[in-house]
């Protein structure tokens, strides 16, 4: 129950004799002072709380007891907290500071406001969120004061009175506990059940060097469950034993003594940025350190897709712009995927450390993560002309001219052009792509975009489109070598129909584009889902004709969570990408929201397992990390809590540890189709389909492994594919009928071959090396239709 404590805050500020500046921090309370005409509400989330949980506050001003108003209390507030069973004190080891939105933890912001346990100078704005923690069990109450006109030296401090109780609970411990702390940090690391994370940023901040000499220290405490007057009570002269997972930390001691306030030092060093945990033991208490000073994310980097073609500078149509939009953002011709250290592929990641991907940033380095191996004698490109950017219309890493010298006449000549991009993991992946004018008009591409009130950020939609939403229109002319742009033609119409068009709306900033807006989503309109829109471009200079139809859905769809991985290494950060998908397992784009996860349950109760949500839910899309210390399997809830208060939510069941095959098991892919079938579940291949040749079925290399819960390698110099599953190891070579399984040598009667820049594997040598059947499937005629995959 929320419980609303309400304060009045006088506007006529008045002299008092008050007590000096030293009574802040001894056995005196603090003055008070009644007050009138304005208030300041804080409603209490939870006024009754475990040690070191955090109580939420919220703030809410009002000019009178009618009206609220966009106030704050000025830079002049005090905040701090007194101890009820020892004679008012104020409390000198409470955490107090606004709350961080995302982790409902309290931040760092007002450690520097803090002296003696009394905040100052904190400016508190309408609906501000403030969270209070205590370490040990009481009954405390809370304090908001302010300093009065021309009061110095805290000396005059009317302080809000309570009309319905401002006491905060804090529960005794059940059990014995620890905590850590760090004086950069100020008891605020992040500590999660029996988890603490210390994030390689708090090192950095720290002037932490990564040598193997430099040490940190983490101060670790014990408290002990309830004593003989109800409180938690410091455990002293206890031995407390470390341990590293990794030879990169070394701990200073292996066992450690508390002292009398149940504190400990935790000594160590790193000699590589790198992640790793410290394990501490004291009897049946376990705690695990988790030390993030290294990346999971940005390990390898493979080409995907290359040798299409790019606009020429000197074409009248190239123009410099947008995503996948303009002539310099080249992902019709160019693509890469990133993995991280444990074979994920990862979207969108943060390149913000990548010397390849800004040369603003790393003048000095960007020309050693990008090279330019290959091109015409006459062009004049560069490796600062070029970064590596995520195309987030088409989902992909590309390569984007950025134009710092502003001439692409005399960079992007006509001709062949081959690239290397590297990343500070070491790995790097070779591209070519060809520079060409546009040639003759071959075809009309029509792209289609949806977005809530703009197409600015709008996601692409090929099949439908919802009630409210805009639709966005853009066509462009394709040449023979598939390269696109912009259709301004006088000649060119483009046009849609539909019941569910409310208007037309002005076209952006080209010729080709057009906006429709759709009627709003409401009951008014239900009859209008199911409903189709028919989009058409017709150009009869060009004597070329488009059309695509989209249909009409609900906005308010049922929506479920998608998990692409369910099984990873122990003692490493597993990142799982979790998807929101409608009943056809399509990503839900127009969901954004929040992210919630906790581990629910684990086979093995002696594993340490956590789990943290990377990033909020955008466009459908969001990661999270899962760890573990021993094998085990674990069943994860996850929660999207998206801005209109909707929550999605499933449960990912996630194995640590080498596992054999999943019994039950099953996969099951139709020939020319681009969706197959995992464990009744139907998934999208995208643009590429399994076929028939020379007796055999290929199916592209990657979709094939990630099937049938495989990582896959591929080597972009030896021009190998490697499959691991469990204990299983495949690796094929592109054009050799030679393979080998587990290391041993064997044949097949076809090999693996490269067409429209995919590679492909014969199905059943992999399926089966990897411990499946693989079975032929035909249909009522005897034809062969498709294969499945069953363990």
């Amino acid at each position: 129950m929320k419980k609303k404590v309400v304060a009045l805050l006088t506007l006529a500020m008045f002299v008092m004799t008050l007590l000096p500046v030293a009574a802040f921090a001894d056995e005196s309370p603090l003055p008070e002072a009644k007050v009138e005409n304005s208030s300041v509400e804080f409603e209490f989330d939870n006024p009754t709380v475990d040690v070191n949980e955090v109580v939420v506050l919220t703030a809410k001003m009002f000019a009178d007891e009618e009206q609220e108003v966009k106030a704050q209390l000025t830079d002049e507030t005090r905040i701090w907290l007194t101890d009820n069973n020892k004679n008012n004190a104020v409390v000198k080891n409470a955490k107090i500071g606004p709350v961080d939105p995302k982790t409902g933890e309290i931040t760092d912001e007002w450690n520097k406001k803090t002296e003696n346990g009394i905040v100052k100078n904190a400016t508190i704005a309408n609906d501000a969120k403030i969270g209070i923690s205590v370490a040990s069990a009481g009954e405390y109450t809370l304090h908001v004061g302010q300093l009065q006109k021309n009061a110095t030296d805290d000396k005059n401090i009317a302080e809000v009175e309570y009309e319905n109780g401002n006491t905060i609970t804090v529960n005794p411990l059940d059990e014995d506990s620890m905590t850590f702390t760090h004086e950069y940090i100020q008891g605020n690391m992040k500590v999660n059940d029996d988890v603490a994370v210390l994030e390689k940023t708090v090192l950095e901040n720290a002037g932490f060097e990564f040598n193997g000499v430099d040490t940190f220290t983490v101060t670790g405490r014990l408290l002990g469950k309830d004593g003989a007057d109800n409180s938690n009570k410091p455990i002293k002269d206890a031995e407390v034993t470390l341990s590293s997972n990794k030879d990169n930390l070394q701990l200073v001691e292996e066992t450690v003594t508390t002292d009398r306030n149940g504190e400990f030092d935790i000594e160590f060093s790193l000699d590589a940025e790198v992640n790793a945990t410290i394990t501490v033991t004291y009897g049946d208490l376990e705690y695990t350190i988790r030390v993030n000073a290294g990346s999971s994310e940005l390990d390898t980097i493979n080409t995907t897709k290359d040798g299409g073609y790019v606009l020429a500078g000197k074409d009248k149509n190239w123009k410099d712009g947008n995503v996948n939009w303009f002539s310099n953002w080249f992902s019709n011709a160019v693509q890469f995927e990133i993995l991280d250290e444990n074979g994920n592929v990862v979207e969108d990641a943060d390149l913000t450390d990548e010397p390849a991907a800004d040369v603003d940033a790393f003048p000095d380095k960007h020309d050693k993560y990008v090279k330019v191996t290959k091109k015409p004698s006459n062009s004049s490109l560069e490796a600062d002309d070029l970064e590596l950017v995520w195309d987030f219309k088409d989902e992909t890493y590309t390569l984007v001219y950025n134009g710092k010298k502003a001439d692409a006449k005399k960079d992007l000549v006509e001709g062949e052009y081959t690239v290397t991009v590297a990343l500070l993991s070491g790995s790097k992946a070779t591209a070519t792509f060809n520079v060409a004018k546009f040639g003759d008009v071959k075809d009309l591409a029509i792209k289609t975009y949806r977005g809530n009130k703009d197409i600015v950020g709008a996601v692409a939609t090929d099949d439908e489109i919802a009630l409210g939403d805009i639709l966005g229109v853009f066509v462009k002319y394709v040449d023979e070598n598939g390269i696109e742009i912009c259709a301004i033609n006088s000649n060119l119409k483009v046009g849609a129909e539909g019941k569910a068009i409310n208007k037309k709306v002005p076209p952006f900033d080209a010729q080709c584009a057009a906006a429709y807006v759709l009627k709003a989503d409401s009951t008014v309109n239900e009859s209008l889902i199911g409903t189709t829109i028919k989009v058409t471009a017709f150009d009869d200079k060009e004597k070329k004709l488009a059309t695509k139809e989209l249909t009409v859905v609900d906005a308010y769809k049922t929506y479920s969570l998608s998990f692409d991985k369910n099984e990873g290494k122990v003692n490493t950060d597993n990142n799982v990408k979790v998807s929101v998908v409608d009943k056809n397992d399509k990503v839900a784009d127009e969901v954004n929201g929040v992210v919630y996860a906790y581990v629910d349950s684990q086979s093995n109760k002696d594993a340490k397992v956590t789990v943290e949500t990377v990033d909020n839910a955008y466009k459908g899309k969001f990661n999270i990390k899962v760890y573990a210390n021993q094998p085990t399997t674990a069943d994860i809830v996850v929660g999207v809590r998206t801005s209109d208060a909707k929550i999605y939510a499933g449960t990912l069941t996630y194995t640590f540890g080498e596992e054999s095959i999943p019994a039950g098991t099953s996969v099951v892919m139709t020939l020319g189709s681009t969706e197959m079938i995992v464990n009744n579940q139907l998934v999208d291949m995208k643009d590429a389909a399994p076929f028939a040749q020379d007796n055999r079925t290929f199916v592209p290399f990657r979709a094939l492994g990630e099937a049938l819960g495989a990582t896959v390698d591929y080597d972009q110099t030896a021009k190998t594919v490697t499959y691991k599953l469990g204990s299983s190891e495949i690796v094929m070579t592109l054009d050799s009928k030679d393979y080998t399984v587990n290391g041993v040598k064997k044949t097949m009667d076809v090999a693996p071959f490269a067409k429209d820049n995919r590679t492909y594997v014969p199905v059943r040598f992999v399926g089966e090396g990897l411990g499946f059947t693989v079975t032929g499937l035909t249909n009522a005629n005897g034809q062969y239709v498709a294969v499945a995959f069953t363990k």
